[in-house]
């Protein structure tokens, strides 16, 4: 009965640490694709850009502002040794790109071109430093 006992808490211990694994295989493969989704974005964005195309800005605008609400779920670890939250750090920057994401069609529709790339870059910017801050590139 004792052995019984045991092999069934090993078993059980066995099938949690899988199921644990594989929860984690699947939040980073929702982390990679929400992220290659945001890149797609990006460079729709930018194409619209390229081509004075408000349709594909609105696309890539509406798909970015999307995919950036996945964020909160992304399982993002502290550095134990830095006095830095990444997660909260990634949240604001979200917070952030939406905003500047919104502005950049308004102000595209308005004819502000030159007020749109700046926000373009600085999206740029801010997903880069984030890359850097939270995914230590």
């Amino acid at each position: 009965m004792k052995k019984l006992l045991l092999v069934s808490v090993l078993l059980g211990s066995v099938l949690l640490m899988a199921g644990s694994s594989n929860a984690k295989k699947a939040s980073n493969d929702e982390m990679k694709k929400t992220m290659q989704n945001m890149e797609v974005s990006m460079a729709f964005i930018q194409k619209g850009f390229l081509y004075n195309h408000k349709g594909r800005i609105k696309k890539g605008i509406t798909s970015l502002r999307r995919e950036l609400k996945n964020i909160n779920s992304f399982v993002i670890e502290n550095d134990k040794n830095i006095k830095f939250n990444a997660k909260q750090y990634a949240e604001k920057e979200t917070k952030a790109l939406d905003l500047l994401a919104s502005g950049i069609l308004k102000d595209f529709e308005e004819g502000n071109k030159e007020v749109v790339l700046i926000n373009f870059e600085q999206m740029l910017d801010r997903c880069v430093t984030c890359h850097a801050l939270v995914r230590k590139w």
